[in-house]
């Protein structure tokens, strides 16, 4: 992607649920020359960094995808490299091929990074569980508010322009609410088949609740 960097300055960048973030000013390099983070204008002209590995292009589309979600991807990325060079060593060692003070070196730094991989994905699970549940209070108290609204405006005591206006800002974020939770989800389902396929996460972290389902409609 780092060709296409300058193309994308003066674009907008939007959110996983494509709202705008704001407009693409430039990119900031390291010491190097490698391109590690983009400088956004917000729409409240607040110039804010956000790490380019967030970044997904589809199309004319820039969009900035959720933290979480790019680690996955790269834990992803690293567990069956990591369990593949276990892999071989043994088989070298095991056919003698390699002398036993280089297996036991390498063994035990793969077995250290593998630990960390692990501790990283059950540290991400948390971390989902807990935006999920965010969410999920979010959305409760989203409906909590139209409940009022509705009940204020069958009473007479708000305009219909302005329920109006106020009904479709609460619709409109139930619905973001609602597909950031469906993305969780994803995330949450992505790390617990990495659990299943490596063993990474003891089964005990893979209890799911019962999703709660959410209905929007513009009525």
């Amino acid at each position: 992607m780092d060709k296409i960097f300058p193309s994308l300055i003066g674009k907008t960048l939007k959110d996983e649920n494509g709202r705008e973030i704001g407009k693409i000013v430039s990119f900031i390099i390291d010491s190097s020359g490698n391109v590690r983070e983009v400088l956004v204008e917000s729409k409240s002209e607040i110039l804010v960094r956000y790490p380019v590995e967030r970044l997904r292009s589809a199309q004319e589309d820039i969009s900035l995808v959720l933290n979480i979600e790019g680690r996955v991807e790269e834990i992803c990325g690293k567990i069956p490299v990591l369990l593949k060079k276990r892999e071989i060593l043994e088989s070298l060692f095991k056919n003698k091929e390699i002398l036993p003070e280089i297996y036991e070196s390498l063994s035990a730094e793969i077995d250290k990074l593998i630990s960390e991989v692990r501790a990283e994905a059950q540290n991400l699970l948390k971390e989902v569980e807990d935006e999920i549940q965010q969410q999920e209070n979010l959305i409760r108290v989203l409906h909590l508010s139209r409940t009022f609204l509705e009940m204020e405006h069958g009473v007479g005591n708000v305009k219909d322009e302005v329920f109006r206006q106020s009904l479709l800002s609460i619709l409109r974020e139930l619905k973001y609410a609602s597909y950031k939770k469906m993305s969780l989800l994803k995330i949450k389902e992505k790390i617990s088949s990495l659990a299943f396929q490596y063993g990474i996460i003891p089964d005990t972290n893979l209890d799911q609740k019962p999703a709660i389902s959410v209905h929007i409609t513009d009525k």
